[in-house]
């Protein structure tokens, strides 16, 4: 199984705001809550296998559900703008929107266990009762393991930034054509048409080092002014999957963004307007906004906090209060909790590619047990309840280390929320760092298992093994 045949399309939905007449302002913030209601007879162990939420500024989150009695749960939840919400039962996909400040409430009437309805009430019921629509497009438009690819070209030969724009053009219209062959919902088309703008965009930022190797900074400029051109306008705050793009942009180290903490916002947008020229007209500003934005997040999920100019400079920037308040309040939240001693984000500079020593370094004389992971892996997530039993049974044995690592590709929201639910050491490092581990010890699929001995010594090492429970504690038994 390669890597990229590992995703489970519903896990690592980046899920789009949908453009709907919800009532609400661009300007608005609250917490909004979704209540599940339980009828029938309905299991007395109720839980929902995966509960998430993606917004416009910070994109994906877990949800918890928090039980109030036996038939009655809620998860509430701050709202920067608007959030789509998806949940898994019985292998059942729902998603629905909900605005800031609303309830949704879910109503699962149980005949059996397996066999229940539920009844939405809340504003987007057109999205909730086309559930499966929507899951079907993610699967085609988003991720390799599709049912139906008819745009993308094994041989296609792209010299330069003419040939990209009209190959982009030509797979638009193709994914147009099987989008409308899939729903004649209006809504669920909506949604369609965000994720082919954002996936072709994605696609012709990626083609940026096959084009560009060797060119100047300038001709690099000149790369995103064209793709770019007159599209800044698809890439809003209502349509949360666009935060791929921004982030795309944020890591592309060959345009030399400065440091947000550095300049400052001002400073920072001046740059910007030097790669980006003209080429975004009108809705230039509100883009501008969104990637500085963005920018500042990156520094809070290195776990920064800002200082009072920082937050000067916050409030008196933005014009949009959705970026204030959140901003400000997630820079407090890093200040009143200090850095977990087992959470490492980005622990290592980028420029160092070889980490793998360092890791497992500090751990010399302990047996680790490495699961190489990533929120968008399907398998990786159910194997997590598979090795409970195994966790336990060594949550005392000092000896025993169980450690995590993903690297970029892993949702920094979805990655944070399972900290808590997964005891041990978590490393969270670049694509090209966990890139190199991967060649030097000959594997490219995950979930992956690799057992260290107390000389730091590589005993096992093996990918998605049968029996995974049974395997790991025959390794580890044997090497203590």
């Amino acid at each position: 199984m390669m890597r990229a045949f590992l995703l489970l399309f519903i896990l690592n939905f980046h899920l789009f705001t949908f453009q709907v007449a919800l009532a609400q302002n661009h300007q608005d913030i609250g917490l909004s809550t979704i209540v599940v209601e339980l009828r029938g007879n309905y299991p007395k162990d109720f839980s929902i296998a995966q509960f998430g939420k993606s917004d416009g500024l910070q994109g994906q989150g877990i949800l918890n559900l928090k039980k109030v009695n036996d038939s009655t749960y809620y998860s509430s939840f701050d709202n920067p703008a608007s959030s789509q919400y998806y949940l898994i039962l019985n292998n059942k996909y729902f998603t629905s929107n909900i605005a800031p400040n609303r309830n949704d409430t879910l109503l699962f009437n149980y005949k059996t266990n397996d066999d229940f309805q539920v009844d939405y009430l809340g504003d987007a019921k057109d999205i909730f009762l086309h559930s499966d629509q929507y899951a079907t497009l993610m699967r085609n438009f988003f991720f390799i393991n599709n049912d139906v690819d008819t745009w993308t070209k094994k041989d296609i030969v792209i010299k330069n930034i003419e040939d990209l724009m009209a190959y982009v053009k030509e797979r638009t219209e193709k994914k147009t054509i099987l989008l409308e062959s899939i729903t004649d919902n209006p809504s669920i088309r909506s949604l369609g048409m965000e994720i082919i703008d954002v996936t072709e965009m994605t696609y012709a930022m990626g083609m940026h080092k096959k084009l560009l190797e060797g060119a100047s900074l300038q001709e690099r400029f000149a790369f995103y002014r064209r793709i770019f051109k007159d599209k800044a306008g698809l890439f809003t705050m209502k349509r949360p999957l666009s935060e791929i793009v921004f982030k795309e942009l944020q890591r592309d180290t060959l345009l030399k963004l400065p440091d947000i903490s550095a300049v400052g916002p001002y400073v920072y947008e001046s740059y910007l307007k030097s790669i980006f020229g003209d080429s975004l007209g009108a809705d230039e500003a509100e883009f501008f906004e969104r990637l500085i934005a963005i920018a500042y997040l990156e520094k809070i999920y290195a776990n920064l906090t800002f200082n009072e100019t920082e937050k000067f400079n916050i409030l008196t920037y933005f014009r949009s209060n959705v970026y204030k308040s959140n901003l400000i309040r997630l820079s407090d939240i890093n200040a009143k909790q200090a850095n977990s001693l087992n959470v490492h984000y980005l622990p290592f500079d980028a420029k160092n590619l070889d980490v793998f020593d360092s890791i497992i370094s500090k751990y010399k004389g302990q047996v680790v047990l490495i699961d190489y992971w990533a929120t968008w892996c399907g398998p990786c997530i159910a194997s997590f309840e598979e090795i409970k039993p195994l966790k336990e049974k060594y949550k005392d044995n000092k000896d025993v280390v169980f450690l995590y690592l993903t690297d970029e590709s892993s949702n920094y929201n979805l990655w944070k929320g399972f900290l808590d639910k997964l005891s041990g050491e978590h490393y969270y490092i670049t694509k090209a760092q966990l890139n190199v581990i991967f060649e030097k010890n000959k594997f490219n699929a995950i979930p992956h298992y690799m057992l260290i001995d107390r000389t730091g010594t590589i005993k096992h090492s093996e990918t998605y093994p049968k029996e995974i429970a049974k395997t790991l504690t025959e390794w580890i038994d044997n090497s203590l």
